[in-house]
């Protein structure tokens, strides 16, 4: 890989890192700001099933200024890194024509994306 390829990776990791962490941040302060305004009356929910119900559920949280939603949605956040970073080191590989890795990271990512939409309900 070029020298200007790698350091492109490198600028995009980061900057994946720094959303994450920064957006996961904001969101988990969000939440206990509301947790402390509205008087500390958290009640504990577990969302499961297909990420599409769960985004459904903590958007529609979120809506109501539930603090759980916001705190589920920095955990989420926090969830999507490593898949954020997959999907740069696919295209970054792709760029640089090494098409087994490009392979390899595109069955990954198909894998997880399956999980994602299937999900599992909780008993």
């Amino acid at each position: 890989m070029s020298e200007r390829l790698e350091a492109q990776r490198r600028l995009i990791t980061v900057w994946i890192l720094r959303t994450s962490i920064g957006l996961s941040v904001a969101c988990i302060a969000a939440g206990l700001a509301v947790f402390l305004i509205k008087g500390a009356d958290y009640q504990p929910h577990t969302p499961s099933g297909p990420i599409t119900a769960i985004l459904a559920y903590v958007w529609q949280e979120a809506m109501g200024l539930h603090a759980s939603a916001f705190l589920d949605a920095g955990i989420l956040v926090m969830l999507f890194t490593p898949l954020a970073r997959l999907a740069s080191g696919v295209v970054a590989n792709a760029r640089a024509r090494d098409w087994l890795y490009v392979g390899i990271g595109a069955v990954v990512i198909a894998l997880v994306l399956t999980g994602l939409f299937t999900g599992q309900d909780a008993g």
